[in-house]
């Protein structure tokens, strides 16, 4: 199959992207939500290069039960305040507090990482030599897997071998 450059960067974006998006939008269907009460502010030491980090600790019902779970984001909520909780339906110890700044920003942060290296990689400018120049086709699923094939003007080509 050949693909064009941007065809070959989407592609990309896609398995990189989707398997974070995936995971959590398996999460939320299969979570339930009810309601906590911020039972106190909680402190971690992250070390002493970044100082003392704090957290909602948030108690929940699922049942008969009480459970507690720290919040992995600092919110503005006051100890007593009722939030809305959302947790795991076969795992009700898995919970955060369900807005979206709690439920997404992990994923988000995770998957920043490799979307900034693709960025980087197809907005790379041809005087730094990018490993797949602008006008290039893909030729995937042949020996070797992929395939460059590198337009260096309209008359010749130039292939390289990933």
């Amino acid at each position: 199959m050949v693909l064009s450059r941007n065809q070959f960067f989407l592609l990309l974006f896609i398995l990189v992207v989707v398997p974070f998006l995936a995971n959590k939008i398996i999460w939320l269907a299969n979570s339930r939500q009810t309601s906590g009460r911020m039972w106190y502010t909680g402190h971690g030491n992250l070390g002493s290069a970044l100082g003392i980090s704090t957290y909602a600790v948030i108690r929940y019902r699922v049942g008969r039960d009480s459970l507690y779970f720290n919040n992995n984001v600092n919110l503005d909520i006051k100890p007593g305040e009722i939030v809305p909780v959302r947790y795991k339906k076969n795992n009700p110890s898995d919970a955060v507090v369900d807005d979206f700044v709690s439920i997404w920003v992990e994923t988000l942060v995770y998957a920043l990482f490799p979307i900034l290296i693709l960025l980087v990689l197809f907005l790379m400018p041809e005087r730094f030599d990018p490993i797949i120049p602008k006008r290039s086709k893909i030729l995937l699923g042949k020996k070797p897997f992929i395939q460059i094939i590198k337009c260096q003007n309209s008359t010749s080509n130039r292939t390289s071998r990933i």
